[in-house]
């Protein structure tokens, strides 16, 4: 038995010793305007608990009991002393019953508690669990993305490398030196651009946000898109004349236009066009992403960004590409809409904080 409790029976136990010697001495009726029969049954329910508090109840019944044998020895009548003995039984009676009940619900309230904590735990497990699970199919979607672009890309790299073996292996001519190297230069630069693209996608670290001109960062990713898409969907691009500033992680941004620009491919079937718009509004930056494909009912558009929600065939997606893409935007102080039609294609609108251009860039 902890001390605590030893202490707690002692302390009970002192209390009704010394409220039994004083029915004892001075009798029942002579202490009947003196409570002092509630204060053990108080200190036991707050220190004993329900079996604590009964016992005491007993022992206090039987303490009224021996003054009301003292009352008679000193001729007090039995109808006299059976009246004392009546009011302060049934004020202990009351006590004990009232503080049992409120045992009761203590006990409840912190069984409930307990329960409470234990769900709170498991709940923030799971919610850990699902973080990194999500984290894992994101990555796996970029990965999906990268081998989807690897076999177009290394098509473009074989061309590249035509173009670079081509101008190496020209007669040596000095009067055409010059063009060659240039001809090398710009080969090998469209070259490094597409691997960093590619390494940038594949990426997996946490997210690096920056103030970049979103406006770049689409002119850099036409070529990527072109080969996405190929040659039967058109892709055009109306960009707004000033930088679009946003505070956002340019790979993170790059794999979400590639991941609905994919989506705009699947939903094309034949010939179509694919349309990305920027416009500045005083306190933002608007980005209208539009696709000609087969459009989606009411019902599908509002599921669309629920983790794990697809409408292609198994093995066809994961349901995360838009899951991701709310999650970017949202991320950055941004959100998405999207608004779409059975037949006639989907149009997307993302909206991002516009920012103020970085002290080393020269504003336009």
């Amino acid at each position: 038995m902890p001390l605590s409790r030893q202490l707690a029976i002692a302390f009970v136990a002192t209390g009704l010793s010394l409220l039994a010697l004083s029915h004892y001495y001075y009798g029942l009726a002579a202490q009947q305007s003196v409570l002092l029969g509630i204060v053990p049954l108080l200190f036991s329910a707050l220190l004993l608990g329900r079996r604590g508090l009964w016992v005491s109840a007993f022992i206090c019944f039987g303490i009224l009991l021996l003054g009301t044998w003292v009352d008679q020895q000193h001729e007090i009548t039995l109808k006299t002393a059976f009246a004392s003995l009546l009011q302060p039984s049934m004020e202990g009676l009351i006590m004990a019953l009232v503080l049992d009940r409120l045992l009761v619900q203590l006990d409840a309230n912190r069984r409930r508690s307990q329960d409470l904590a234990l769900l709170c735990r498991q709940l923030e497990k799971e919610i850990q669990h699902k973080e990194h699970s999500q984290a894992q199919l994101v990555h796996s979607q970029r990965m999906d993305a990268l081998g989807k672009l690897a076999g177009n890309v290394a098509h473009d790299f074989n061309n590249l490398l035509s173009v670079i073996l081509g101008y190496a292996t020209e007669r040596n001519d000095a009067e055409h030196l010059q063009e060659r190297m240039r001809g090398i230069t710009v080969a090998t630069r469209r070259g490094k651009q597409l691997t960093g693209k590619l390494m940038t996608l594949a990426r997996a670290t946490s997210p690096a946000r920056e103030v970049v001109d979103i406006n770049t960062l689409l002119n850099e990713l036409q070529p990527m898109l072109a080969h996405m898409l190929g040659e039967r969907i058109d892709i055009r691009m109306v960009l707004c004349a000033q930088p679009a500033w946003v505070n956002i992680d340019p790979a993170e941004f790059e794999a979400s236009i590639l991941n609905l620009a994919k989506n705009a491919g699947d939903a094309i079937a034949h010939e179509g066009v694919f349309r990305i718009e920027t416009r500045l509004t005083e306190n933002e930056v608007q980005l209208q992403i539009h696709d000609t494909g087969c459009g989606m009912s009411a019902e599908v558009a509002q599921q669309i960004f629920e983790p794990f929600f697809t409408t292609k065939p198994t093995h066809g997606g994961t349901g995360i590409g838009l899951a991701m893409v709310n999650r970017i935007m949202t991320d950055a102080n941004g959100q998405i809409a999207v608004a779409s039609t059975l037949g006639e294609g989907t149009r997307f609108l993302v909206q991002l904080p516009l920012q103020a251009a970085p002290a080393s860039m020269p504003l336009a």
